[in-house]
């Protein structure tokens, strides 16, 4: 799209294009926002979610991310300041001829969300310029921080928001309880992702990407040279299944965790918005049994919902 016709766009054409960028791929987290009952609260979360995207495609973007020279890893740093800069001058209502800045400012006059998200999320997105691999679990728990628990608090405001009747809407909670109850189940989700992606994300960026902490690596005597055959040869060693088992152990017990806020915010939120949480939780827990009966081996064939069974499941 030029620069002459993105400036034309309206208001109404503004939110198609973030809904454009939001379903790319067809992620899990926007199929669930349709559940959304008004079309304001669908759009708005395509707003949010597309500015989160952008920034995260274009960390994902950088070639051979692992091995970047300093004066390109500096750039992308000055980039995703660039892009914070961009969101916080939306939350002020700084008016824009960009689609997502335009958008974006009019969910922020209209949606109360505090910065934080985007905070931390460009805090992961650093990390990720800076740290070729992590090396234990509290130190990928805390990118994790910005890179899911960040976008999944959006959408946690959304599940939770009311219609003030003058256009606006409120959340039903402070952010900090928002923040307290979404984190374990986005923690979850994102462990499903890891299991799910880890052969695809040795493609990312020419050199690839390895999540699995260093520390936990050792004790089932992997390298990453090691998930790298593993992708050559089409097969997952019995190692491989240990180390996936161990992480899924742990992503059940964030979900176990996660699922005792479920009940008070449905208690809080529209049918419909509750729906849409269920929706997501089910379907990533149905994604992390569908990885474990295949016993985690992604380098043989993707693994992944079928796309009947995700249908059940999110309509």
């Amino acid at each position: 799209m030029s620069t002459s016709s993105q400036n034309s766009l309206s208001l109404d054409e503004s939110y198609t294009a973030c809904d454009d960028i939001a379903r790319r791929d067809k992620p899990h987290l926007y199929s669930c926002a349709r559940h959304f009952e008004h079309p304001e609260t669908r759009a708005a979360f395509a707003a949010t979610y597309a500015s989160m995207r952008i920034i995260d495609d274009f960390i994902d973007d950088i070639p051979n991310r692992a091995q970047i020279a300093g004066d390109v890893r500096a750039a992308a740093r000055v980039h995703v300041e660039k892009w914070l800069g961009r969101v916080q001058a939306a939350d002020g209502g700084a008016q824009s001829d960009e689609p997502i800045w335009k958008a974006l400012a009019d969910t922020f006059g209209r949606f109360p969300i505090p910065l934080h998200p985007w905070n931390n999320l460009a805090n992961a997105m650093i990390t990720d310029l800076f740290v070729p691999q992590f090396e234990d679990w509290p130190h990928l728990k805390r990118y994790m921080h910005g890179a899911s628990v960040a976008p999944a608090i959006v959408f946690m405001h959304f599940v939770l928001m009311h219609p003030d009747g003058d256009g606006t809407f409120r959340c039903a909670w402070e952010y900090d309880r928002v923040a307290e109850a979404t984190e374990d189940l986005a923690i979850f989700c994102y462990w499903v992702h890891i299991l799910r992606d880890v052969a695809r994300d040795l493609t990312l960026g020419k050199t690839g990407l390895v999540y699995f902490p260093h520390e936990d690596m050792q004790r089932f005597g992997l390298s990453v040279q090691d998930l790298h055959s593993m992708k050559e040869a089409g097969q997952a060693t019995d190692s491989y299944r240990q180390l996936a088992s161990f992480e899924a152990a742990r992503a059940r017990d964030h979900l176990e965790r996660g699922r005792a806020h479920v009940p008070a915010i449905l208690a809080d939120s529209l049918p419909n918005h509750g729906r849409a949480l269920t929706s997501l939780v089910e379907t990533y827990a149905v994604l992390l049994e569908t990885l474990a009966a295949q016993h985690f081996d992604v380098f043989s064939s993707p693994v992944d919902v079928s796309p009947a069974r995700l249908s059940e499941i999110q309509d």
